[in-house]
């Protein structure tokens, strides 16, 4: 077992002043169902700095305190400093960066992530600059060239002579109110397979996989073997990787799982949007897995309308332990209303099929949706009972921005945020009661436990 833990979060070849300083702001509550990996996007961009010669510090604030993460960053002095942000952790990034602001006002802070792309505005006080989009392709670039210059620039905006050069960027520069954007762009295949894969030797993998071995039998990490989905649910937000499906070369694949073992996790969550998109993708993988002997189990998340029985066998025989497939509602005219593009039998189908082999299904349910009645919410509750899964998920709808839900609900409370994970809380008007779904949901999951003899 190689580099298991890490060297303080920061590149042994680094003394003094760093570069970069990059942060994922989210801080472990013990939620219960809490789904905890190293951040992938953070690690990605790690590679590509330091490929770029640029002196790079990760601060996974996971398994930290925030005085700790504060006090760390202040003392690397970096020239700049990179925030992830989404919805869930939007009040910790500006929180973070409110602080490093205080203690370092000559550092430059950037941010990036599905909800900075979705509204960069929300975040431009705090931040010196919001990346849009996919950050790999323009941020490191920032990056370097920023580090280079002798310029000492006033909130950046006179210094960008083309913002066309950093594809995503949104500047606002508040002494004449303008703001500097670029449209944001998305790798394409041949870029997307000559990154260097996701440098991991900064987290906490012992305390990643001791998480996991508590609630599974695999330790898990998480790769992406694609980008993009071409669908189009109602309630779905990906702002990021958007429609284009991109699937990733199958070499540059194995070479991070191949790191991924070696770094002692023995299990691989498969962080696609929908990992069987692509049937001869999917398959590729699988046979593989299994010509390779790597012994990595394996979970995904995926659709119910394009899974054979032969390729049930073949996830199985690779390693697959656990599917989780968004089924959403019980009630066929609640999917067109979803946009999900999926019926009760084309799910109904899949799940018995898997149901005969050796590999464990989830479901997601959405209940309480807008256009609903009660009888098709105990439509969903009576006929998520019915199925043969292994677990269940119910959630209130929660309208992301960017998505049809979210212009249909208007207006949304926007100044809520997920302080917990798996808070099931209404932030639109809605004709159902809260506290009646919530009680709902409840009795469902007892129901289901007690079934499942938990």
């Amino acid at each position: 077992m190689q580099n298991q833990s890490n060297s303080n979060n920061h590149d042994p070849n680094i003394s003094g002043p760093v570069d970069v300083v990059l942060i994922y702001p989210y801080f472990y509550t013990h939620a219960s169902k809490a789904m905890l990996f190293h951040p992938l996007g953070i690690a990605q961009l790690a590679a590509i700095l330091r490929g770029l010669g640029l002196s790079t510090q990760v601060m996974d604030c996971t398994f930290k305190h925030r005085d700790e993460v504060i006090s760390t960053v202040i003392a690397a002095r970096p020239r700049i400093v990179g925030i992830y942000a989404m919805l869930s952790m939007s009040k910790n990034a500006l929180s973070l960066a409110g602080a490093i602001r205080e203690d370092l006002p000559g550092t430059f802070l950037a941010c990036g992530g599905p909800l900075p792309t979705l509204k960069p505005e929300l975040f431009s006080a705090a931040f010196d600059a919001v990346f849009c989009g996919e950050a790999d392709v323009s941020f490191p670039h920032f990056c370097r060239d920023y580090v280079q210059t002798t310029i000492v620039p006033d909130r950046l905006a006179p210094w960008i002579k083309n913002p066309e050069h950093y594809p995503g960027i949104y500047v606002h520069h508040p002494v004449d109110n303008t703001v500097i954007r670029s449209t944001p762009r998305s790798s394409d295949k041949t870029a997307m397979d000559r990154l260097l894969i996701p440098d991991r030797m900064d987290y906490d993998h012992l305390n990643y996989q001791q998480f996991w071995h508590e609630r599974e039998e695999a330790s898990l990490a998480s790769i992406m073997t694609s980008y993009g989905c071409p669908f189009d649910c109602d309630f779905c937000s990906k702002p990021v990787f958007g429609h284009h499906l991109r699937l990733r070369d199958m070499d540059r694949i194995f070479e991070e799982i191949h790191d991924i073992k070696d770094r002692g996790y023995t299990g691989l969550w498969i962080a696609d949007d929908c990992f069987s998109l692509d049937p001869v993708h999917t398959r590729c993988f699988c046979k593989r897995l299994i010509s390779e002997k790597l012994d990595m189990t394996w979970v995904c998340l995926s659709r119910v309308d394009r899974i054979s029985p032969s390729d049930i066998a073949l996830w199985q025989a690779s390693g697959c332990r656990k599917v989780f497939f968004g089924l959403e509602s019980g009630n066929n005219d609640i999917l067109k209303l979803m946009n999900k593009k999926t019926t009760i039998e084309d799910a109904e189908k899949t799940i018995k099929l898997f149901a005969q082999s050796d590999i464990q299904t989830a479901g997601f349910f959405i209940v309480g949706y807008p256009g609903e009645t009660y009888e098709t919410i105990e439509n969903t509750f009576e006929w998520a009972l019915s199925l043969p899964l292994d677990e269940v998920s119910f959630t209130i709808p929660y309208p992301l921005p960017g998505t049809r839900l979210f212009d249909r609900v208007m207006p949304v409370d926007t100044q809520r945020d997920w302080t917990y994970e798996n808070e099931n809380t209404l932030v639109f008007k809605s004709d159902f009661d809260e506290e009646f779904l919530k009680n709902r949901i409840d009795d469902v999951y007892k129901q289901f436990q007690a079934r499942a003899g938990k």
